[in-house]
């Protein structure tokens, strides 16, 4: 597997660095969701900074499809799964508040309203 950018695919179609770059964004992500934090501020510049890394990566211009919401969820799935990886936490509105919670407490939630 390759760990240049833009490097050869692995064998799910997403280059290492790319995955590290999804895995990256989702632990800064999952701090700034889990409520306030020393440091938020930089957090969100590099959040910032991470996703136009991501939207740029030449993977996303050596593939037919190119860029899109759908591929970046499966690139999402895939980082949340590879070793080193973590789930997105999923913000939601509960009276009044915005809370974070994993995604299977996320659905049942939804499903209690």
């Amino acid at each position: 597997m390759s760990t240049e950018p833009g490097g050869p695919p692995s064998a799910v179609g997403f280059p290492d660095d790319l995955v590290a770059l999804q895995q990256q964004w989702t632990r800064i992500f999952n701090q700034l969701a889990s409520g306030p934090a020393a440091g938020s501020h930089e957090m969100r510049m590099q959040l910032l900074r991470l996703s136009l890394r991501l939207d740029s990566h030449p993977h996303w211009a050596s593939t037919e499809a190119g860029w899109s919401r759908r591929a970046r969820s499966k690139l999402q799935r895939h980082a949340s799964s590879a070793p080193g990886g973590e789930e997105q936490l999923v913000t939601l509105c509960v009276d009044g508040r915005i809370i974070a919670v994993p995604p299977g407490e996320a659905a049942s939630r939804r499903r209690r309203r």
